[in-house]
């Protein structure tokens, strides 16, 4: 694949042998308390980072393809796998791309606290993107997360955290989130679907990648991902090499 003319890929093809599987449960492409935005200083505990109008990116290098993928397999590894893909369209939740990054990280600083209080590990990565202009989708994160079984993630807990980061009324449609493997136990019950879909989640995740990256790491899913200010990725302190 010539690096300077990446492939456009509609699903991906990471496990040949399980193409249907998983795939499509979790992947969709609709588009102590964190403090609001205007209140919390640039840097969080989750990769969020100096949101400084001249520090922009358009696509995730190799590295840090290498870097994301390599915490996802190390939460499974850790026995915390990721089995939750929440989308959150930063934009539609009237936040500017600026913004963007703080808010990441002061939502998973809400989910991280909710985890510890209820006696539970945080395990979690991300990667934000925007839209080439067009509108389509504006910009928005992809979060994967591990949700301990048994514990239910409410809908209504999501809107009320994302209140709270925003400072503004909950806009229908800002926040969505699937269950990676189709079922909540699916990584202890199913584990070959469960690591089929979550390969392809990985891949739809990581879609945002280089040109280069596509070409050096074989990727079978690419798409621009849109210039973005700030932080592209994070992932949380356990899952750092």
């Amino acid at each position: 694949m010539p690096a300077s003319a990446p492939r456009r890929v509609t699903r991906n093809r990471a496990n040949p042998s399980l193409p249907e599987s998983g795939t499509d449960f979790a992947i969709y492409s609709n588009s102590k308390s964190a403090r609001p935005l205007n209140a919390k200083p640039p840097v969080t505990g989750h990769g969020g980072a100096r949101n400084s109008a001249d520090r922009t990116s358009d696509a995730l290098t190799e590295s840090q393809v290498r870097a994301l993928l390599l915490a996802i397999g190390r939460a499974s590894a850790m026995g915390l796998p990721l089995n939750r893909h929440c989308t959150i369209h930063l934009e539609r939740g009237g936040l500017t791309d600026a913004q963007a990054a703080m808010a990441v990280g002061a939502f998973l600083t809400l989910v991280r606290d909710w985890l510890r209080k209820c006696g539970h590990p945080f395990a979690a990565v991300w990667v934000r993107e925007d839209d080439d202009g067009d509108g389509s989708k504006g910009s928005h994160v992809h979060i994967l997360l591990h949700l301990p079984a048994g514990v239910q993630w409410a809908g209504w807990r999501n809107r009320r955290w994302l209140e709270r980061v925003t400072r503004r009324r909950y806009v229908a449609g800002t926040i969505r989130t699937r269950i990676i493997g189709g079922t909540s136990k699916a990584a202890w019950t199913a584990p070959e679907r469960f690591d089929a879909n979550l390969g392809a989640v990985s891949g739809y995740v990581a879609k945002g990648a280089s040109p280069a990256a596509v070409a050096a790491l074989g990727l079978e899913r690419w798409q621009p991902s849109g210039r973005i200010i700030g932080k592209r990725w994070g992932r949380s302190q356990n899952l750092r090499g």
